[in-house]
């Protein structure tokens, strides 16, 4: 592997650069975890396997050496180093949440204080919103995964980072990333009043009389609701 003086990205996208001591040490607490001896000519090997470059990631960097590991059949030491990697990803998270608890205390009003919903529709901070703060970070993280790979199967990768890029940039509207259920969502009710709402968890069949059926809208409407934040209803026939 060469060592050269080149520059890493660490988890907050800012750089600095490479020390080969890091990932030495880290591999050396991998097999002394297990009581497993390590000598340098063992540690060499490992090394020689990765290829560190400009810019990359720390987390390329640990993927790389978790592969290393088992190409040289020390299997058990790279699981040690898994469970090392997740136990500190979760240590990450937890002081996260730690400072997100105090930051939010401090916030003028729930909207400053959130860290992901600047639209939070509440005046007052208090104890119930800053519960519904807390797990937006997974609901994120779930339905981005959701919706990519559902772009990606349907269309390509290419489209699916192409979301991803659109919602860092600000250029969707992503607050339905907060909430397993839809934030907004437009709806025509000509299914509804063809077929019934049997679809939807009602009890009613297709209608005999559409224009009785169409004064009184509320049964299917309100079932819908039910799966939205908010739900936009269009009665125009479908084209």
């Amino acid at each position: 592997m060469e060592t050269n003086s080149f520059c890493i990205t660490k988890r907050d996208g800012k750089t600095e650069r490479f020390s080969l001591d890091k990932i030495m040490n880290a591999i050396i607490k991998a097999f002394n975890s297990l009581g497993e001896p390590i000598d340098l000519g063992r540690l060499s090997k490992i090394l020689s396997r990765l290829d560190i470059h400009n810019g990359i990631t720390i987390e390329e960097i640990q993927n790389q050496v978790e592969v290393a590991l088992m190409q040289e059949g020390y299997y058990q030491v790279a699981k040690s180093f898994i469970l090392y990697r997740q136990q500190h990803t979760e240590d990450r998270e937890t002081m996260e949440k730690l400072r997100f608890l105090s930051d939010y205390c401090d916030a003028a009003n729930a909207a400053t204080g959130s860290k992901y919903d600047a639209n939070a529709n509440v005046e007052h901070k208090n104890i119930a919103t800053l519960i519904g703060e807390l797990p937006k970070s997974g609901f994120i993280r779930l339905n981005r995964r959701l919706l990519t790979d559902r772009i990606k199967k349907m269309y390509g990768k290419d489209l699916s980072d192409r979301y991803i890029d659109l919602l860092t940039h600000h250029f969707i509207y992503k607050n339905d990333e907060t909430s397993l259920a839809n934030y907004c969502a437009s709806i025509t009710m000509y299914p509804w009043l063809l077929g019934g709402t049997m679809s939807i968890g009602g009890n009613s069949t297709a209608p005999t009389n559409l224009k009785s059926e169409a004064t009184a809208p509320l049964p299917p409407t309100s079932r819908a609701s039910a799966a939205a934040s908010s739900t936009w209803y269009s009665w125009s026939p479908p084209c």
